[in-house]
């Protein structure tokens, strides 16, 4: 497996993969991601800041991660236990047929390495309350949970995590 910088061109190949994820979320009763999340236009301007990241096997993309200097808008009034340098991590998702081989640790040890070569030691994100899988998977990987707190704007409660390297 391979992870690299993504491309323009790498786009046409995530949509199809993030429309079959969305469709496993929606069957688990996790209504973070939709038809209009995430789009084309989000991954297109992680192209352009240069922030995003494809996972490739046998030249299929089979993941995909936003890895951005930039939290949301509500990360300034969460409980952060630093308010140091960071990158958040956005948008991750794997294949649905991929799933289960280890690919989203690869992107946290991808992440990690890149993160301590730009000399930032701290990473943070978040997810949906409904989003178990997302929280396993960021305790799997050492990240500890911060805050729950409401999004105004859909009622959704997100939950904070963070990772000191």
């Amino acid at each position: 497996m391979l992870i690299r910088q993504a491309t323009k061109k790498d786009i046409e190949n995530i949509m199809p993969m993030i429309k079959r994820v969305v469709s496993v979320m929606r069957k688990q009763g996790n209504e973070q991601w939709d038809q209009s999340y995430p789009s084309a236009v989000h991954y297109q301007k992680d192209v352009e800041r240069g922030e995003l990241f494809v996972c490739e096997q046998a030249d299929q993309i089979v993941g995909v991660c936003t890895i951005s200097s930039r939290g949301h808008e509500e990360y300034p009034l969460i409980s952060w236990s630093a308010h140091e340098k960071s990158w958040t991590i956005k948008r991750l998702a794997v294949d649905p047929e991929q799933q289960g081989k280890g690919i989203t640790d690869q992107f946290f040890r991808f992440i990690e390495l890149l993160a301590k070569q730009k000399d930032i030691s701290y990473l943070n994100t978040d997810t949906f309350a409904d989003n178990r899988h997302a929280q396993r998977l960021f305790s799997r990987n050492g990240f500890a949970f911060v805050e729950a707190r409401r999004n105004e704007q859909d009622q959704a409660e997100l939950y904070y995590y963070e990772k000191h390297l």
